[in-house]
């Protein structure tokens, strides 16, 4: 058995990218616009449970397959203990807990790294679309839906 190094995750984890904004459900960003301005959350755009939305309401949300996670996924991509969201001044930062198909944000393995409107999180088969403070971006996005 050849060891896999910590950058060679699951490739198949990483093929399942959404590439287009137009792989966004109109629904799923109308409900997203529904949010109060100041909020921030997580929304599951790719896998099971597509539409089920996370507020993010205390300085650290856990992500993984443990059912004690803030977040839960109940899939073997998903490492028990596989990642956290935490606030970090203004911001909010993705960071890794060295799960083994990694997280991935706007299609990159990343261990920690700041977020912003818009970026989608990978983790296993789940895809979220990370929104800060309500939804600055939902007019760019139906821009670039309409202009092509």
């Amino acid at each position: 058995m050849v060891p896999r190094s910590k950058n060679n995750k699951t490739e198949s984890i990483k093929d399942r990218a959404v590439e287009y904004i137009e792989d966004i459900s109109t629904d799923i960003l109308e409900d997203i616009r529904k949010i109060p301005h100041g909020k921030s959350g997580l929304v599951i755009i790719k896998g099971p449970n597509v539409g089920d939305k996370f507020l993010i309401n205390k300085p650290e949300l856990t992500i993984g397959r443990n059912p004690a996670s803030d977040i839960f996924l109940d899939d073997i991509t998903v490492s028990r203990k596989h990642a956290a969201i935490v606030k970090s001044g203004k911001d909010f930062r993705i960071k890794d807990s060295e799960s083994l198909n990694g997280s991935y944000l706007n299609s990159k393995i990343v261990e920690n790294a700041v977020l912003k409107d818009m970026d989608r999180i990978q983790i296993g088969k789940y895809i979220f679309l990370f929104f800060h403070s309500g939804i600055n971006n939902l007019k760019k996005i139906k821009d670039e839906r309409e202009n092509g």
